[in-house]
C-alpha cells in the first residue's frame, strides 16, 4: 500500500471513529442514566405523567371489598324453629284451660239413687193342624239409676283460684271463661254441646299457627297486639258469649306465647360469607396508550398497581449504564461501516463517501430520539419516527445494498432510544420500504410517484404493528400518524438530496433526472450547435437504457453518459462526420494525425465542458471512458497509407480511461454500435442478420483490444447487451414501404 492510500485508509477511519462518538453522544444527551427512582405513594401526588405501553387489568382491591360488604348486607339473618318452645306454649295453653277445668270441679262426690222392678212370666200352648205351638209373654221391672251432682266451688272462689294460679289474665278473661265453663254444666244438662272444650281447642290451634309460621323476639310484641286487637272469631258459640269468650281466648294465648324462632348466627354467617365469595373481583382496565395518572393528579392503589404489574416502577438500585449503550451503539457502527467496506468497495475507496455515510449514521441517531420528544402523551405519534428518510437517502446517495444495510443501525438505535420494540420493528420496516420503489426510478413522476407509494405503505405498516404491540384501539391513529411520518419523510429526502449531492459530489437520481431534462443548458448547446450529435446521443441513450436494464445496471445514470457523452464536440462540431450535412469533410484537407488529435480533443473538450455546466463526475466519467484508449482505425490506415507501414499506432489511439463499471461499458459499446450502424444503412440495406454480426464484430473488437478489461461485466452480459443492441437497432431501422412520389432509396425499397 502506497502512502496515498494509507492516508486514505486512515481518514477513513478516522471518519467512523467521529460518527461513532456523535452518535454515541446523540444518544445520551438528554437522557438520565443513573438511579432514578420513582417514590409512588398512595394519595400523593403523582411526579411524573405514566402511560400504559400495553393494556393491563388490575383488581380494584378496595371497590371489590365494598361490593362484597354490600352484598353480605343484603343476606338475611338466618333464623332456626325450637320445637322444644312450640310444645312448652302448647302445654302452657292447655294447661291454662284446665286450670279452669279444676276450678269447676265439685268439693265431694255426686250423689246415686237406684230402684230395681221385678219381672213375671205366663206360658200358653196352641194345637193347630196336628202341631203345637207354644206362645208366652214377660214382665220386666227396671232399675233406674240417679246421679245427682254436687255443687261446685262458688263462682267467686273459681275467679280467685285462677287469678292466684294466672296473675296477668285479665280478670274479664277469667270470669268469661269461669261463667263460660259454668254454664257448660246447665247446657250439657240440658242436652246441648260444651262451648268451653271449643274455645280450649280454638286456643291450642291458633296458637299452633302462629307457632308454625315462627315467632321471632323482635316479633312476639305484634303478635300479642294482633291477638288482641283481632281476635279470632268464634263461629260456633252463640252470639251472647261470642265477643268476651273471643277476647277471653285472645288474651290466654297472647300470655302464653313465646319466640320460637332464633337467629342462627353460624348459618348467617356462614350465608353471608358465601354470598361474599360469589362477588367476582373488580377490575379496572388500562388500553395501550392510555394515561394511568397524570402529573399532580393523586394516586390510588389501583394505578399504583397498574404501574407495578407493567414494570414502570423503577426501583432505582440499578439505572441504564452509559457505557453499556456506549459500547452498543460503538459496535453497531462498526458493524454497519464494515459491511459497508466489504459489499461497497467502490464506495469505501473514496473518502467523501465514507464520510457521508458517517453523517447518514449520526442523522440517524438524531431521529431515533424523535419518538420520545413527540410521544410521551401519546405513543401512537411515535410512528412519526422518519425512519423511511433514510431508506430514501442511502438508496438514492448510495445504492440499494447500502440503504438496506442502514436498517441495522435505525433499528439499533430506536432500541436504545426508545426500549420500544413496536418502533423498533417499524423502523426496520420503514426504512427498507421505499428501497425498492426508489432505486429503479427512470423519471421525475416515478420518483414522486415512489414517494407517495411509500407513504401508503406506512399506513398498513404501521396499522399492524400497533394492533400487535398496542391493541386495536390503536390501529387507525397510529395508521395515520405513520403515513404522515412517511409522506415527510419523503419531501425531506427530496430537499435535502440536492444539498448532500451537491456538498458531496454525488449523482442522485434527482440530479439525473435534472440532467435527462432536453431543456439542460448543455443539451441544449449540444442540440443547436451540433444536432447530429444531438441525435446520435440520444440513440445512444435509448440503447444503454435498454442494455442497463438487461444486466441491472443504473438505466438512469447510463442515459444520462449518453446524453452528454459527445458534449465536447460542440467545440468543432464540423470535424465530426454526424454535423457535415451538406458540406466538405474537412478531414480530407488535414493530415491524418492532425485529424487524429482533432477528434481526441473532444474528449478533453467534453471533461472541461462539463466541469463548466457543472456536471456530475459520475456522468462525466462516459466522456472519459465511451472511447477508452481504442484506436481510431480509419485515420490510423490513412496514416499508414500517407506514411508507410512504420506509423505509431498510439499516436492514433485516444487518451481516454478504460470503462470499470456496468455503465461505463454499455456507453463505450453503445457509442459504437449507434455510429456503426448508421455507416452501415448508408452503404447498404440493412438486415437482422447484418445489424447482428456488425454488434457482434463491434464487441468482439472491444474485448479483443483489451478495452472491457478493467470492468466487471461478464460474458453473460455481454450477451444480454448484444442481444439488447440488436432488438434496438433493428427495430430502428426496420423496412419502410415506398410512398408514391418519394424517390426510392436503399432504406425504403420494398423487401
Amino acid at each position: 500500500m502506497n502512502a496515498l492510500g494509507r492516508v486514505s485508509g486512515l481518514v477513513r477511519f478516522g471518519v467512523i471513529v467521529l460518527a461513532g462518538v456523535l452518535v454515541v453522544a446523540t444518544l445520551v444527551v438528554g437522557q438520565d442514566f443513573g438511579p432514578a427512582p420513582i417514590v409512588l405513594r398512595e394519595g400523593e401526588a403523582a411526579p411524573q405523567t405514566i402511560i400504559a405501553p400495553s393494556a393491563v387489568s388490575v383488581v380494584d382491591v378496595e371497590a371489590t371489598a365494598t361490593e362484597r360488604d354490600r352484598v353480605a348486607a343484603l343476606v338475611a339473618d338466618v333464623y332456626r324453629t325450637d320445637t322444644q318452645v312450640t310444645e312448652t306454649v302448647l302445654d302452657a295453653v292447655a294447661d291454662v284451660f284446665a286450670t279452669f277445668g279444676l276450678a269447676a270441679e265439685p268439693l265431694a262426690p255426686p250423689e246415686t239413687t237406684t230402684t230395681t222392678g221385678a219381672t213375671t212370666t205366663s206360658t200358653e200352648t196352641t194345637t193347630t193342624g196336628g202341631s203345637e205351638t207354644t206362645e208366652g209373654s214377660t214382665t220386666t221391672v227396671e232399675t233406674t239409676t240417679t246421679t245427682v251432682p254436687a255443687e261446685p266451688l262458688p263462682r267467686t272462689e273459681q275467679i280467685l283460684l285462677v287469678q292466684e294460679a294466672y296473675p296477668l289474665l285479665d280478670d274479664q278473661t277469667i270470669a268469661t271463661l269461669v261463667d263460660l265453663i259454668n254454664g257448660d254444666i246447665d247446657r250439657v244438662a240440658a242436652g246441648e254441646n260444651a262451648l268451653f272444650p271449643l274455645v280450649r281447642q280454638e286456643a291450642i290451634d291458633i296458637a299452633e299457627e302462629f307457632l308454625l309460621e315462627g315467632i321471632r323476639s323482635t316479633e312476639l310484641g305484634a303478635v300479642r297486639s294482633e291477638l288482641v286487637t283481632v281476635p279470632r272469631p268464634l263461629v260456633l258459640l252463640p252470639d251472647d258469649v261470642r265477643p268476651l269468650a273471643e277476647a277471653a281466648l285472645a288474651d290466654v294465648v297472647q300470655q302464653s306465647l313465646q319466640a320460637n324462632e332464633f337467629r342462627d348466627d353460624g348459618a348467617t354467617q356462614l350465608a353471608r360469607l358465601e354470598a361474599r365469595d360469589a362477588v367476582a373481583d373488580l377490575t379496572v382496565d388500562f388500553v395501550a396508550g392510555e394515561h394511568i395518572v397524570r402529573q399532580g393528579d393523586r394516586l390510588t392503589a389501583v394505578q399504583l398497581q397498574a404501574i407495578e404489574d407493567l414494570g414502570l416502577l423503577e426501583t432505582g438500585d440499578e439505572g441504564t449504564p452509559v457505557r453499556a449503550l456506549a459500547l452498543v451503539a460503538l459496535l453497531v457502527v462498526a458493524l454497519t461501516a464494515t459491511f459497508v467496506a466489504r459489499l461497497a468497495t467502490d464506495l469505501w475507496r473514496r473518502p467523501k463517501m465514507v464520510g457521508l455515510f458517517g453523517l447518514l449514521l449520526v442523522l440517524t441517531a438524531l431521529a431515533s430520539r424523535v419518538p420520545e420528544l413527540v410521544s410521551r402523551d401519546r405513543i401512537e405519534l411515535g410512528f412519526l419516527l422518519p425512519a423511511a428518510l433514510f431508506g430514501y437517502l442511502a438508496a438514492t446517495l448510495f445504492d440499494a445494498r447500502v440503504a438496506v444495510l442502514m436498517a441495522l443501525p435505525v433499528l439499533a438505535f430506536v432500541a436504545l432510544a426508545t426500549g420500544d420494540l413496536a418502533l423498533v420493528v417499524f423502523s426496520a420496516a420503514a426504512t427498507l420500504t421505499p428501497i425498492p420503489l426508489v432505486s429503479s426510478v427512470a423519471s421525475r413522476a416515478q420518483l414522486n410517484l415512489a414517494v407517495v407509494f411509500s407513504a401508503l405503505l406506512h399506513l398498513p405498516l404501521a396499522g399492524a404493528i400497533a394492533w400487535f404491540f398496542y391493541g386495536s384501539e390503536t390501529v387507525v391513529v397510529s395508521a395515520i400518524w405513520g403515513g404522515v411520518g412517511g409522506i415527510a419523510s419523503g419531501v425531506v429526502a427530496l430537499g435535502v438530496l440536492p444539498v448532500l449531492a451537491s456538498v458531496f459530489g454525488i449523482t442522485t437520481t434527482q440530479t439525473l433526472l435534472d440532467l435527462t431534462d432536453r431543456n439542460h443548458p448543455a443539451l441544449r448547446r449540444i442540440e443547436e450547435t451540433a444536432p447530429g450529435t444531438f441525435n446520435h446521443s440520444i440513440l445512444v441513450g435509448n440503447l444503454a437504457d435498454r442494455a442497463s436494464r438487461a444486466v441491472g445496471a443504473n438505466p438512469l445514470l447510463a442515459r444520462a453518459m449518453a446524453y452528454y457523452h459527445d458534449l465536447g464536440k460542440t467545440v468543432q462540431p464540423k470535424y465530426f462526420v454526424e454535423n457535415q450535412f451538406g458540406v466538405t469533410n474537412p478531414h480530407d484537407r488535414l493530415p491524418p494525425e492532425e485529424s487524429a488529435a482533432i477528434i481526441r480533443s473532444h474528449v478533453a473538450e467534453g471533461l472541461r465542458l462539463a466541469r463548466e455546466y457543472r456536471i456530475p463526475p459520475d456522468v462525466a466519467q462516459g466522456i472519459l471512458t465511451h472511447h477508452g484508449t481504442s484506436l481510431m482505425r480509419y485515420f490510423s490506415h490513412k496514416g499508414e497509407e500517407t506514411y508507410g507501414r512504420g506509423v505509431d499506432p498510439t499516436d492514433y489511439r485516444h487518451r481516454g480511461r478504460k470503462p470499470k463499471s456496468k455503465e461505463m461499458v454499455i456507453i463505450m459499446l453503445a457509442d459504437a454500435t449507434e455510429a456503426g450502424t448508421r455507416a452501415l444503412v448508408q452503404s447498404e440495406d440493412p438486415t437482422s442478420e447484418s445489424i447482428r454480426e456488425l454488434v457482434e464484430s463491434i464487441i468482439a473488437e472491444k474485448v479483443e483490444d483489451g478495452q472491457l478489461e478493467e470492468s466487471d461485466v461478464t460474458f453473460g452480459e455481454l450477451t444480454r447487451i448484444k442481444e439488447a443492441f440488436v432488438d434496438s437497432m433493428i427495430g430502428y431501422y426496420h423496412t419502410r414501404i415506398p410512398y408514391p412520389g418519394f424517390p426510392v432509396t436503399r432504406s425504403n425499397q420494398p423487401a
